[in-house]
């Protein structure tokens, strides 16, 4: 259970701002991505920075985060042995996407950042692992310090809590880029309205030398400027009423799809595996969409055990994720769990020297055993070839360094067996 004195809504926030903080200085091209990511997020992270080099395209965020921004933290998902928190901050934000040391394309506004924060309760750093270099089994709480065996030291930096995804969102804009276009728009419709319906009058009136008309007149078209001003107020509230009618015509029906599998699907999971937490597994959704996107070969992907198949993402250099996923099916057959789900990114293209935002949905086919026990460790697998005995990343290598031998993941995590763009 989690700890009863533990602020989880504060911690929550303090990860995120930290999160943040490092994510100014990061340069995603050298592999580099802030100490509170996941493990999956930092190795996905490391596959779009080659994407990036490949393209020589570069990304730069500077959120400002001091003073303080407006920040809360909330729970979504019920506490098992994963307690999660979805804190967000809204704050000023300025993202560059660069290709040859040119901005082609720079979003600066308000935005609201949001994450999965998730903690593991009671976790257990004496379970036995192999460790990654020599094979050995040894204890967490011991590769802390370094293998007892070959002495090799280890970046443990993805133990619990860490953020399992995040992304940010567009929260208003200023006066000068929302009201006042408006406002302006407003001036010279009333203004100009009135100046076209009484031309002759007003050429004859300012060509006289009647000062009284000349100061009736003036102040005439000092009103109409005052009344356009406000309509601009007023046209800009029928404008976003427009924009939220729009809105949520094109968007309820995946919010009312989002609901059911928010309640449908950890039904269905936990038949199985009784601590699921879908913050959680959306955290393993997006890291399987990541892997599937920023892959050059399916060949080798681990994650994917399919059809032979051609990457057709290879333009993609970011990705966030949207909020919607939509479960469609979900089944057990032959001891193993299938889910078709389909979830909604927003992608940043870059061909040539064009880069361009569009939000796209992906359905995937997932599938894994139902004996696969949760790793409540690491979310790194180091697991030994059933061939020869050595310790590899079969959640990162299709298969094994050494004597090439494949290995069946889905015998202990989600898979990929059909993925495409919707």
């Amino acid at each position: 259970m989690p700890e009863k004195n533990k602020d989880y809504d504060k911690e929550a926030l303090d990860i995120l701002k930290s999160f943040v903080d490092e994510l100014n200085e990061t340069d995603i091209r050298d592999g580099e991505y802030p100490k509170y990511a996941s493990a999956d997020l930092k190795y996905t992270a490391k596959l779009q920075g080659k994407r990036l080099s490949g393209k020589n395209a570069d990304i730069r965020y500077h959120y400002i985060t001091d003073p303080a921004p407006h920040a809360n933290a909330i729970k979504l998902d019920k506490d098992t042995r994963y307690v999660t928190r979805f804190p967000f901050y809204i704050m000023e934000s300025t993202t560059e996407y660069a290709v040859e040391g040119k901005v082609e394309k720079r979003d600066s506004f308000t935005k609201t950042m949001f994450a999965n924060v998730i903690w593991l309760v009671d976790q257990k750093k004496d379970e036995s692992y192999c460790c990654p270099n020599c094979g050995a089994v040894s204890s967490v709480r011991e590769l802390l310090t370094g293998c007892p065996y070959c002495k090799t030291r280890f970046m443990m930096s993805d133990l619990y809590p860490s953020i399992t995804n995040y992304y940010d969102r567009k929260t208003k804009e200023g006066i000068y880029t929302s009201v006042l276009p408006f406002a302006l728009l407003g001036i010279l419709l009333v203004t100009g309205i009135y100046g076209f319906m009484n031309y002759d009058l007003l050429k004859a009136v300012f060509t006289s030398d009647d000062m009284t008309q000349k100061i009736i007149q003036g102040a005439i078209l000092a009103v109409c400027a005052v009344g356009g001003f406000l309509s601009g107020y007023i046209l800009k509230i029928l404008a976003n009423i427009l924009y939220v009618l729009l809105y949520t015509i094109f968007y309820l029906p995946g919010m009312i799809r989002l609901v059911k599998t928010k309640r449908k699907l950890p039904e269905f999971m936990r038949g199985f595996e009784k601590n699921f937490t879908l913050d959680h597994f959306v955290g393993k959704l997006i890291y399987l969409i990541r892997m599937m996107v920023y892959s050059d070969s399916y060949e080798n992907c681990a994650v994917y055990c399919g059809e032979p198949a051609e990457n057709q993402c290879r333009d993609i250099i970011d990705m966030t994720y949207f909020g919607f996923i939509n479960a469609k099916n979900y089944y057990i057959e032959n001891d193993y769990a299938y889910v078709d789900i389909d979830v909604r990114m927003y992608n940043i293209y870059c061909k040539g020297h064009r880069v361009k935002r569009k939000a796209e949905d992906y359905n995937m086919l997932i599938y894994k055993s139902v004996h696969a026990e949760t790793d409540y460790g690491f979310s790194i697998h180091k697991i030994e070839c059933k061939n020869c005995g050595s310790s590899f990343d079969a959640a990162r290598e299709k298969f094994c360094p050494f004597c090439k031998s494949g290995y069946n993941l889905p015998d202990y995590d989600w898979v990929v067996k059909e993925f495409r763009k919707k």
